[in-house]
């Protein structure tokens, strides 16, 4: 008589799609239910072999060269979705101190504009106070200053008084208006900006700065990103929680965007940010969001403005799984005014939307990421899949986070 065993592993209410597998022999019949199974590769909307013209496009800042020589000017460029380079402009770069070897990172890039006006606040410091917190090493023949950093007395001074010298200038140049299409996005947020060990320092935050000012000056903003999302129990496909963004956001209004997402502000961690980001943008419970989800990566994102800005950034991506049944889900959260709604999206949709241009670019890449961890999106559904995958991390020039 022929005998019959099922073994059930990894069933979950958030995973529920079921696939069985059966094997033979004398004795018993062994069938494994296992919601995890690959899912069938998505075919990219015809007319398009490639995710990579829209990781171009996104991530799109180009510097050269990367490694400090003072004999040479940089450039910074973008390029376009066929990683073709446009719109080359020099930069000043900016460090805490004066470099002193090839491997010394600078923290941040000065437009023209920026280095004029920051050699302006030099020259009327040291006629007030016969000194600057500004110095300048020239080598140059466009009249750029070949470097920027703190003077030394300023770095004596450590983060506390770096970041009083940069709060005086920024302060003082809201106060006349000057780059007022930046600063007009004043939000009184402190975040930090980080630099290489110096010396004695035990802190990786150089100083800190108005968070609206980061593109001024080229400095990194630090940030999470998290998709929430279930697999369908009857479809098996993957859904997605989409929110759009408010049409009243001053930056990329009306996008498309990850389910969550928030800045590092100073002091916080990424996974502190993300929890609390989960609650007042999306209405999820806490303790939820702290018990189920998990860290995926990061997300380097050099990218230029449309406007010749550097907006560079890093980005800790987060997964969450829901329950299918909707009973834990996002919600707009109308007291906070970060999103207009929430819709849910199988992936093939998502997919279309990110090659129709309609989401936010960090968010653009966060979910293609997402659609290749998951399986979604191989070899066999985008041509040129290995330049995909290298493409979502590129090196980052900037100083990271580290600690003692």
């Amino acid at each position: 008589m022929q005998q019959h065993a099922v073994l059930r592993w990894r069933q979950s209410c958030i995973l529920p799609s079921r696939r069985e597998y059966p094997i033979s022999c004398r004795s018993f019949t062994l069938r494994f239910y296992h919601p995890d199974s690959r899912p069938t590769p998505l075919r990219l909307p015809s007319g398009h072999s490639s995710l990579l013209p829209l990781v171009f496009s996104s991530s799109n800042l180009r510097l050269s060269p990367l490694l400090h020589n003072q004999t040479i000017q940089y450039r910074v460029i973008t390029r376009n979705e066929s990683n073709i380079s446009l719109d080359a402009e020099f930069v000043v770069p900016f460090y805490v101190s004066t470099p002193v070897s090839p491997e010394c990172r600078p923290i941040g890039w000065l437009r023209p504009q920026v280095a004029q006006a920051l050699e302006e606040d030099h020259e009327t410091e040291l006629r007030r106070d016969q000194r600057s917190p500004w110095q300048f090493h020239r080598n140059g023949s466009n009249g750029l200053p070949q470097a920027a950093a703190f003077a030394r007395w300023v770095n004596a001074g450590g983060q506390q008084l770096r970041t009083l010298c940069m709060e005086r200038l920024v302060m003082r140049w809201r106060q006349e208006q000057l780059f007022a299409d930046i600063l007009r996005g004043w939000s009184d947020e402190a975040y930090p900006v980080y630099h290489q060990p110096i010396g004695s320092e035990d802190s990786a935050v150089a100083f800190s700065i108005e968070r609206a000012s980061l593109p001024l000056f080229g400095f990194a903003n630090f940030g999470c990103l998290l998709t929430s999302y279930f697999r369908a129990p009857e479809s098996g496909k993957t859904m997605v929680w989409v929110p759009r963004r408010s049409r009243t956001k001053r930056t990329w209004p009306g996008r498309l965007d990850v389910t969550v997402g928030g800045g590092i502000g100073l002091g916080d961690t990424a996974m502190d940010t993300i929890v609390r980001e989960c609650t007042e943008e999306a209405s999820l419970d806490s303790n939820y969001v702290k018990n189920n989800i998990r860290p995926v990566g990061v997300l380097p994102f050099p990218n230029r403005s449309p406007t010749g800005w550097i907006l560079p950034g890093l980005y800790y991506l987060y997964d969450l799984p829901l329950p299918s049944d909707n009973s834990i889900r996002p919600q707009v959260n109308t007291t906070d005014g970060e999103v207009e709604s929430f819709e849910l999206m199988d992936v093939d949709t998502v997919l279309r939307n990110l090659i129709d241009g309609v989401f936010k670019p960090s968010s653009a890449l966060a979910l293609v990421d997402f659609l290749i961890r998951h399986g979604h999106i191989t070899e066999d559904s985008d041509l040129r899949f290995a330049e995909v995958c290298m493409a979502l991390k590129p090196e980052m020039t900037w100083p990271l986070p580290w600690s003692k």
